[in-house]
């Protein structure tokens, strides 16, 4: 599979495949049961869970408008 680069105003005019409305009717464990049985998720479990940690305050404010 090649690799296509986009522009940032290719980007903006591209339309999502996701179907949001089906998304908000879904019920949480559809959801997880969505992802579970998705090859591409990386559904990880509540050890894996348990190494990550909150970025602190400094790693925000580097996305804060300005």
């Amino acid at each position: 599979m090649a690799i296509k680069q986009y522009t940032l105003e290719e980007l903006k005019k591209l339309k999502g495949k996701s179907d949001l409305e089906r998304l908000k009717n879904m019920t949480e464990e559809e959801l997880e049961e969505a992802a579970k049985s998705d090859p591409d998720s990386a559904w990880l479990t509540d050890e894996e869970l348990k190494q990550f940690k909150r970025p602190n305050k400094e790693f925000f404010n580097r996305f804060k408008k300005k």
